[in-house]
């Protein structure tokens, strides 16, 4: 609020923020595919048999493929909770969360409170878990969903500071003129 209002001729997507959005995209995407498949590496598939996955004959261990309900939930959650750590982070476009924190504006926590809640719901509760084929996540579970979606806030912050330092040597240059 204590910017002037950007020029009506200037471009709401410039291509720095379409790189921001395209390489926290990359990431998140990136995360929510690797919980999934670090879920099969860690019970004892090897690279090699869960890229071959497809063709997976019949035998014991093929059988890890036969109930998919806990890899889809530890890759649901994962993307629910990064885009909710994102959201949090994104408080402002350029200021760090450490200078402007989500604290300042209780709407945003609310809306970041309220899906996350329903998140838990549907994980926790039995009728839920059956309608949307989910399992509860354990504490090793969170402590994976959580070390695969905090990069996200090193990635946005990461983002943030360029843009400053962008800033500030596009404001030096136009002083200097």
């Amino acid at each position: 609020m204590n910017r002037k209002p950007r020029p009506i001729s200037e471009e709401l997507l410039t291509p720095v923020l379409l790189f921001r959005y395209a390489s926290a995209g990359l990431y998140i995407g990136v995360a929510t595919v690797g919980i999934y498949a670090s879920y099969f590496l860690d019970h004892g598939v090897s690279l090699d048999q869960l890229s071959s996955w497809s063709t997976c004959a019949e035998s014991d261990s093929c059988s890890i493929y036969a109930d998919l309900a806990a890899p889809q939930t530890l890759a649901l959650t994962t993307l629910v909770t990064m885009e909710l750590i994102k959201a949090l982070c994104t408080v402002s476009v350029n200021s760090s969360i450490l200078k402007v924190g989500p604290h300042k504006n209780p709407w945003l926590l609310l809306g970041v409170a309220v899906p996350f809640a329903f998140n838990l719901a549907i994980l926790y509760t039995p009728a839920f878990q059956l309608n949307f084929g989910l399992v509860p996540l354990s504490r090793e579970d969170w402590f994976h969903v959580l070390m695969w979606s905090s990069p996200i806030i090193l990635i946005d912050e990461l983002q943030k500071f360029v843009s400053r330092y962008q800033e500030e040597r596009n404001l030096t240059a136009i002083r200097q003129r």
